[in-house]
């Protein structure tokens, strides 16, 4: 199987963004830096080979993922639901992404997602590729893929 291109992790990104948040994304380019916080939420997965998927983005893409996954209104209840819903969102990634690459012939497990909101974290240091769209309000959010060397 060849390695993910950006393009392969952005179609599953917009389709799981459809699916699960009614977002239709647009591709955009992944900024140099990040300024201010930022919610980097990290999920692990094992099957032919291991890595880890992390979804970064700011606290009102959090929020505006989290008012469309939850049906309310972006608020106080969306922006404390942000966390939770970026996790969410990135557990369903993850199974997408193993499916849609592995394939289902090959056992895979995910790991549990964890999220950490603070300063702009750097680039994954060992990261296989990228992928960035932008939400409908505008923010930015990125999909980075970290695939074990074979």
């Amino acid at each position: 199987m060849p390695d993910p291109t950006p393009e392969f992790l952005t179609d599953i990104l917009g389709q799981v963004l459809q699916e699960s948040a009614f977002i239709f994304a647009e591709p955009d380019q992944e900024p140099e830096q990040w300024s201010g916080t930022v919610l980097a939420a990290r999920i692990a997965f094992e099957s032919t080979r291991g890595g880890s998927l992390r979804l970064l983005t700011s606290p009102e893409g959090a929020a505006e993922i989290a008012a469309n996954m939850l049906g309310i209104e972006q608020g106080e209840e969306a922006r404390e639901s942000g966390r939770a819903a970026l996790s969410e969102l990135l557990n369903v990634l993850g199974g997408a992404f193993v499916t849609r690459y592995f394939g289902t012939a090959v056992p895979s497990q995910l790991g549990l997602p964890s999220t950490e909101v603070g300063p702009a974290p750097p680039p994954a240091r060992a990261r296989s590729c990228a992928a960035a769209v932008r939400l409908e309000g505008g923010e930015l959010l990125v999909l980075e893929l970290d695939l074990e060397q074979r």
